[in-house]
């Protein structure tokens, strides 16, 4: 509690405040919000390579020897892979994400002090020998990046190894330079030859197990697989963002053991998972990104691409093939694969909760954290290095809170909970939005809830079985509806986690966690199966 204390009070300190209505965070160098970190010499060493290359690997075989440590993942998933393949070789290892805390305890009662978990989730107030950063340019991510430059600037261990591409070498090291840190690069060789095709794939016809079909919407990803299992024998897995982590890892697993011949994935396929993927087949290089349909990056095509090839020792059997289902994006994947390598400018953040709630309480008491959170996104950023995060989704949530009246019944402290909440509120979706507002009231009114009490569990469709033969436009909409009730369950648990007492049964949440799972799986099984009964 002291040296929280003491970090907070220095960290207030740090705020250059003007007088007047001026107002401003020093962004020149945000490691000195972290002043205890400050107070070590830590040693900072890079993993770096292209996908496939073992980086992540040597890190995880040091960490199995600390007495102290945490992986730090970008996806729960992932997490959960570590997690299990430590404890499934003896080593007591817990588990943090946003959704659960599982801790290990040895025979004497002690818990562990290895942890395997989300990047958001990297405790940065504990002292620890070593914490690995997986993905480290996912620092370059307007809006999740502040997560992995927090803990790179924060986390007090004595090691930080991060693993990730060369691109992040040369921003890596500006950090190191102002957090005064010691900085070792390693580099990594890819394992096995990785080629770009010279013909691209003239038809599904041509399709072969092992192949990987990169689309970039679910509604095309489900109309591939139906027009893939039409057209030939192939079995189809698929994987996109919006499926939960847990089906996502079911549809790898029957993909690597040839339960299915052919995966078609989104970009998601690209992180987090270990796939026996022989050729990457681009169907397009366009992509929407929010706001307009825009070619693919080249750090996109190179992560994408990467994945042909699975990660093996014996470099026969881990080579890779990368082509498209045309001549032009073929030549398009081909000139970012052979080019320059182009390094990551800035990295984004966040100002910590120290420094942002001393900055709030410079403003009126009765003036809105929406309009705080605009002014501190028009303010200028004067830094080299760091660049502000988008705060699109944190203005989302609090717009929410001030059209429903619940702002202002809210404090401080609990508004900075909520505006990171993992919800994403541009899916317009009335039932996301409804049982938002309905948990957050049941905050304010400080009333216990249970998963069951909330009212959104889509019960008939949770009850029934698939529907046979049924086209991708009516396994779309229930596969949506499923999604998005996963996603408020997992909504519930992160709740759980921050609000114990007024989110309770967290188990009961688990179970339904479980059988929305099982449901989406059926779904994505019944098309395969509905439209082999057609032919």
């Amino acid at each position: 509690m002291l040296s929280k204390l003491v970090h907070k009070l220095r960290s207030q300190q740090l705020l250059v405040t003007a007088e007047g209505i001026s107002r401003s965070i020093d962004f020149s160098n945000p490691a000195q919000w972290y002043p205890e970190t400050r107070k070590m010499k830590r040693k900072i060493v890079m993993h770096v390579g292209p996908t496939n290359s073992g980086k992540t690997y040597q890190s995880l075989k040091k960490l199995e020897k600390c007495s102290s440590g945490y992986y730090a993942g970008p996806l729960r998933l992932l997490a959960r892979e570590i997690y299990e393949n430590f404890n499934g070789r003896g080593i007591n290892c817990n588990l943090v994400t946003g959704e659960e805390v599982v801790a290990r305890v040895d025979d004497d009662g002690k818990i562990s002090q290895i942890t395997s978990g989300t990047i958001e989730m990297v405790p940065l107030f504990k002292k620890m020998d070593l914490c690995i950063i997986d993905e480290i340019q996912m620092l370059a991510d307007d809006m999740r990046g502040e997560a992995w430059t927090s803990a790179l600037l924060g986390v007090q261990a004595k090691e930080v190894h991060v693993c990730g591409e060369e691109r992040s070498v040369d921003l890596v090291r500006r950090i190191a330079t102002l957090t005064g840190d010691e900085i070792e690069i390693n580099r990594y060789e890819r394992l096995g030859k990785l080629e770009v095709a010279s013909q691209p794939v003239r038809g599904l016809e041509r399709l072969k197990p092992g192949d990987c079909v990169i689309a970039f919407s679910k509604r095309k990803i489900l109309q591939l697989k139906v027009a893939i299992e039409k057209s030939t024998k192939l079995k189809v897995a698929v994987i996109y963002g919006a499926l939960p982590p847990e089906i996502r890892s079911e549809q790898a697993h029957g993909f690597n053991s040839g339960k299915f011949d052919v995966l078609v994935a989104s970009d998601a396929v690209g992180m987090g998972l270990n796939l026996a993927i022989k050729r990457i087949v681009f169907s397009t290089t366009q992509k929407f990104n929010g706001t307009s349909v825009a070619s693919l990056t080249q750090s996109a095509v190179r992560q994408i691409g990467g994945r042909a090839g699975r990660f093996s020792h014996d470099k026969s059997k881990s080579g890779g093939v990368i082509t498209a289902m045309n001549k032009k994006d073929l030549a398009y994947i081909k000139k970012h694969m052979d080019g320059p390598v182009e390094d990551i400018p800035k990295a984004c953040v966040w100002p910590t909760n120290e420094v942002w709630t001393s900055y709030i309480s410079k403003f009126h008491p009765n003036t809105s954290m929406e309009s705080i959170l605009k002014d501190i996104d028009n303010g200028p950023i004067n830094s080299d290095n760091f660049f502000l995060t988008n705060i699109e989704s944190r203005m989302g949530i609090m717009e929410l809170l001030s059209a429903d009246g619940i702002m202002q019944q809210l404090s401080i402290e609990d508004q900075l909970k909520l505006s990171i909440a993992p919800v994403n509120l541009n899916i317009n979706s009335p039932l996301v939005l409804g049982t938002l507002i309905k948990y957050i009231r049941n905050l304010v009114e400080t009333k216990s809830m249970s998963i069951l009490t909330v009212d959104f569990l889509p019960l008939e469709i949770l009850r029934s079985k698939p529907l046979r033969l049924s086209p991708v436009a009516e396994s779309l909409q229930v596969l949506t509806v499923l999604e998005d009730t996963h996603k408020l369950v997992l909504l519930f648990m992160w709740l759980a986690q921050r609000w114990p007492y007024l989110f309770v049964d967290v188990e009961s949440a688990h179970d339904w966690k479980s059988l929305i799972e099982k449901r989406i799986g059926e779904e994505l099984s019944n098309m395969r199966e509905s439209k082999r009964m057609k032919r």
